[in-house]
């Protein structure tokens, strides 16, 4: 699955295996500010094309947010689209900017619940990511539960916050979001959308 959002001056675009996004997703990935925010916390370039020429085939959709002039300046994933109870994750996060952390939250609503059809994101962040966790609560996500030993991670188990968001949430605080940054504009989906189609805010 592949979409492309626009935002104002920041576009979320299909991420690929090239060399350039390769390169960015690895400095970004073990950079000592986003590593420890993963389940995963080393990623080498072979890693990152093994992932990436898999992810059409998982039904996912993986971003690179690059802004006009070329920079990239972050990443961004849905995926776990299950179809039968209208819902996705949203998660592998990582903005060099913070201002795109609650964009990319309008970004991910919209595509899911606008353009796909969900009736509800969800995402998971360590328990220890203490500012994840608060940014993710000043969006609207409910913190729904404590999932206890819910991944190894440099071989101990570790607990792991999850956090959803509804329509209900997308209709609650989108209003704000889109005139705080202006509104999401799809560019070019490509995939399988649930039905019936949800209400919209942006399409």
């Amino acid at each position: 699955m592949r979409a492309t959002v626009r935002v104002g001056e920041y576009v979320w675009r299909p991420l690929t295996d090239s060399d350039a996004d390769t390169e960015f997703v690895v400095r970004l990935r073990n950079n000592e500010r986003f590593r420890n925010m993963f389940y995963n916390t080393t990623v080498t370039p072979e890693t990152h094309k093994k992932f990436i020429r898999a992810a059409d085939e998982r039904g996912e959709i993986n971003w690179l947010i690059e802004q006009d002039g070329g920079q990239f300046v972050g990443l961004a994933s849905m995926y776990h689209f299950d179809y039968t109870n209208r819902k996705a994750e949203c998660g592998r996060i990582a903005m060099l900017d913070p201002k795109l952390f609650h964009m990319n939250w309008m970004v991910s609503a919209f595509t899911g619940m606008d353009v796909v059809g969900t009736y509800k994101l969800w995402i998971e962040t360590l328990e220890e990511n203490h500012i994840v966790a608060r940014g993710l609560e000043r969006i609207g996500m409910v913190k729904e539960g404590l999932l206890r030993w819910h991944v190894i991670r440099d071989g101990k188990p570790i607990n792991v916050w999850y956090f959803g968001g509804t329509t209900e949430t997308w209709h609650s605080v989108g209003p704000g979001l889109i005139k705080r940054f202006g509104p999401p504009k799809l560019i070019s989906f490509e995939g399988k959308k649930m039905l019936p189609p949800q209400p919209t805010l942006c399409l």
